[in-house]
């Protein structure tokens, strides 16, 4: 806000903040900013500001204090404006920023003299408005007095772990690699294609029969929203950790309540539909509906709730697809119902027909201001262990911290009643690259488990963590690659390096260089280069030699997976050899003849030789012959050619070595001999 008021000409932060504070004399800008500031929190005074505004002012911020959502588009409040009967263009957002109650939030730093000005340089629609958090839950007082809760029997209430489950798991599965995205901010097709076919993010709710398209995406986006993934230069990065979910699942579901109006590439009845020059009208579509049922005193059909939204909604009706139009949206508004609000225990459906909604307990609490609703019973122990490292974990005693600390080390491989996880080395190593060790690991699973833990069970953690734990982290170093080990022994013994890492490569204690003026250097390697050309073939095809001057430290642990060593033999250079045992080694490890031509074209420049190809891609049927045959060595080739097209030798010919040669029975060379003898040639032979 400091930020932003700066940027304010002393013209436009007089007007707008003048209803806030009143300037004492001789009191500079910047205390008046600090004032402006804390004025936020002040409810008096906020108070008295917000009943002072405009009704479509006022309804505007009302809406937003409804979502707890602090940043919205310009275009999303116009929207929202219009649903609530207030179709007055930029004037109640402008109204809000005049009264000192919103501030733009583009992060720009070019001075604001206008806001209508600054509503069209910052993009119209898309340009940022926020509202602190204070103004907005004084701003939900706005409404009128909630109505009674309606009476009527309840059809099904959710656990509101449904969302918190997925947006956990989407987080989870993409921990490993960043999820990609295109120029226009939209998701890469792999990632995309990968979330929307992702089983278990895909999987059906639990406690209800409707399906939710793209739901794998929705998790993936609305954990992006909810602070669970970094933006990167056209990328998403996962966090180390999920933070901040609590016990009680009514915070947790109320932050991700708030961070849903974030999301505007979904649609409940389309999915993944993000907006190509507007904006998604799901968020303000969404809140609309809410804030009907907060007003309503009375259980509504989905047709009453789409009625108004049909009439007065800017974009929404628009965006509805052909089918959604002809009953003006009621399915899209059940659509939304079921697979938002109902999941988040906001809205629970009413026995009749048709289905009417109203808000649930936990719906009143945070549209109609009522008390916060107990919270579940406990059930802390819910988890089994099974000896194959699987997992079984019981819904009832899941809580959304529990779920954010088994997300950190067990992979989930099932949503449902009973969800089940699964203890793995890789998600074992993330979780202690999050933070975590093997002791909190092992008190998560012993405090929340119905039996102890299995000692092979146990026993597979710790070796998991051993290994982890065994390496040493090097901000920055440089490794010495010697000769020889014994060269390597010498440097040791002199203080030159003091770690071994392998018996040719060592490491200064500390991780800095070492004193070069001990060590006679033939080469150096920067590994922000592409790797170089550094191995010849021998004649032999067989035969790899490296060019110390010109190799790199990776070089040894590539061309180990493919070679042999050989013997040092005193040179510089050493030496490797393909062998048969070696090759079908390295193809039982995943490399391929692709691949080994590929590492050879990069190492070597051309790719592996036939003798390898022979020792890599023999197939052993049919088997290799040897017969006994004679071989016969003609004049020319114009002399074999007509051997091979006369009837009465070419039958006595088995097979034709070149141009030349030609091979025969051995037991036919006397037939071929008395047909060339009646030509008057003679046939000489020989051993």
């Amino acid at each position: 806000m400091r930020d932003t008021l700066a940027r304010y000409t002393d013209v436009l932060f007089r007007l707008a903040t003048g209803s806030l504070v009143k300037p004492k004399i001789g009191q500079s800008i910047d205390d008046l900013r600090d004032r402006v500031c804390d004025a936020q929190s002040n409810a008096p005074v906020i108070d008295r500001r917000l009943r002072e505004l405009p009704a479509g002012a006022q309804a505007l911020v009302r809406l937003m204090g409804l979502s707890r959502c602090p940043v919205w588009k310009a275009g999303h409040l116009i929207a929202l404006a219009a649903a609530a009967g207030h179709a007055d263009g930029f004037a109640p957002v402008e109204e809000l920023l005049g009264a000192g109650v919103a501030f733009p939030a583009d992060g720009g730093d070019s001075k604001i003299a206008d806001f209508a000005a600054w509503f069209g340089q910052a993009g119209t629609l898309a340009a940022p408005v926020f509202v602190h958090p204070a103004v907005l839950a004084r701003a939900r007082g706005l409404v009128a007095a909630p109505p009674a809760k309606a009476r009527g029997t309840v059809l099904g209430a959710s656990d509101g772990l449904e969302w918190p489950l997925r947006i956990a798991a989407a987080w989870q599965r993409s921990r490993a690699a960043a999820v990609k995205t295109t120029l226009a901010k939209t998701l890469f097709k792999r990632d995309l294609a990968r979330l929307q076919s992702d089983e278990l993010l895909t999987s059906p709710f639990a406690e209800s029969a409707a399906a939710v398209p793209d739901a794998g995406v929705l998790a993936f986006e609305w954990a992006v929203a909810a602070g669970l993934f970094r933006a990167g230069v056209n990328e998403f990065v996962a966090e180390p950790a999920i933070p901040d979910w609590s016990e009680s699942p009514w915070p947790t579901l109320a932050h991700l309540f708030a961070r849903f109006f974030a999301v505007e590439t979904w649609d409940p009845r389309a999915g993944y539909a993000p907006s190509e020059g507007g904006l998604n009208p799901t968020p303000t579509a969404a809140l609309a509906v809410l804030d009907q049922l907060a007003r309503a005193n009375a259980p509504r059909t989905a047709a009453e709730l789409a009625g108004p939204l049909w009439e007065h909604h800017p974009s929404w009706p628009s965006a509805l697809s052909r089918d959604d139009a002809r009953d003006h949206g009621a399915a899209w508004v059940e659509a939304f119902l079921q697979a938002i609000a109902g999941p988040l225990r906001l809205v629970e459906a009413v026995a009749g027909e048709p289905r009417a909604y109203r808000l649930a307990e936990f719906g009143r609490h945070l549209l109609c201001g009522d008390p916060e609703p107990p919270a579940p019973p406990a059930f802390p122990q819910t988890l089994t262990v099974q000896p194959n490292a699987e997992m079984i974990v019981y819904r009832q005693g899941l809580t959304p911290r529990l779920i954010a600390e088994l997300s950190r080390f067990a992979a989930w491989k099932r949503l449902g009643t009973a969800c089940t996880l699964e203890l793995t080395a890789d998600e074992t190593y993330r979780g202690l690259e999050s933070g975590l060790t093997l002791a909190v690991m092992r008190q998560t699973l012993d405090r929340h488990a119905m039996r102890p833990l299995p000692a092979n069970v146990a026993d597979l953690l710790r070796r998991w963590a051993d290994k982890r734990e065994r390496v040493t982290v090097y901000p920055s170093a440089t490794l010495v690659e010697f000769l020889s080990p014994a060269d390597l022994d010498l440097a040791l013994s002199r203080g030159t390096v003091a770690i071994k890492l392998t018996d040719r490569i060592g490491l200064t204690a500390d991780g800095h260089d070492p004193d070069f003026r001990l060590l006679r250097l033939i080469g150096n390697r920067e590994y922000d280069a592409r790797p170089a050309k550094c191995v010849s073939i021998a004649p032999d095809g067989l035969t790899l030699t490296v060019d110390a001057g010109q190799a790199d430290l990776l070089l040894e642990a590539e061309i180990g997976r493919l070679a042999e060593p050989l013997p040092l033999n005193g040179t510089a250079h050493r030496q490797f050899r393909l062998t048969p045992a070696s090759l079908r080694a390295a193809n039982s490890k995943g490399m391929n003849l692709e691949s080994i031509d590929r590492w050879l074209g990069t190492r070597a420049g051309e790719p592996l030789s036939a003798a390898g190809r022979l020792f890599l891609t023999f197939d052993p049927a049919p088997r290799p012959q040897a017969r006994t045959c004679r071989v016969v060595r003609l004049p020319s080739p114009e002399f074999a050619d007509g051997l091979l097209q006369w009837p009465d030798t070419a039958e006595l010919v088995r097979e034709r070595l070149g141009p030349t040669a030609i091979v025969v029975d051995y037991d036919r060379l006397p037939e071929l001999k008395a047909k060339l003898n009646g030509l008057g040639i003679e046939l000489e032979e020989g051993l």
